[in-house]
């Protein structure tokens, strides 16, 4: 079986996920540079199934309700990073979708993985920093240099 025709064995949108979150595929920002600590482009929703049931950009804390929503509606569900979810060689089991999940939602709780949840701790902080010193600031002062490169 070839990689395309996998994303079909495993990919059932459901009609709640749409209702909820809206149309799959959808763009949050239009740039990158936009996004909020919590935010996974691409995203994969999986259901308890192993079975993808909604792709597209989330914002964990913008669609909180939204997803406890949709776990209210399907059981747990599983957001996996575009990599994990998006471009599987073979079949994923509940096993695999687990162990990759950026997230998981189940019985109206949020759990982040602890790599998920160092990237946005990092983040928020780095977010903190730049509201103090934005970078405007910090592109002037290194920009400052002689005729040879040396900073002054």
């Amino acid at each position: 079986m070839n990689s395309s025709n996998i994303g079909l064995k495993f990919t059932c949108i459901a009609i709640d996920a749409v209702e909820v979150l809206g149309l799959t595929g959808r763009m949050l920002y239009k740039s990158k540079s936009m996004k909020k600590p919590t935010t996974i482009f691409n995203a994969n929703i999986f259901n308890a199934e192993a079975k993808k049931v909604w792709f597209g950009d989330l914002e964990i804390e913008r669609d909180r309700e939204s997803l406890i929503e949709l776990s209210r509606r399907l059981g747990p569900i599983y957001i996996l990073w575009e990599s994990d979810g998006r471009f599987l060689r073979e079949l994923p089991t509940i096993g695999y979708v687990k162990s990759v999940a950026a997230v998981a939602i189940q019985d109206g709780e949020i759990w982040y993985s602890e790599d998920f949840d160092r990237r946005v701790k990092f983040l928020t902080e780095k977010a903190a920093l730049d509201a103090v010193c934005p970078k405007s600031k910090k592109r002037a002062a290194s920009s400052k240099t002689t005729t040879k490169g040396d900073k002054l």
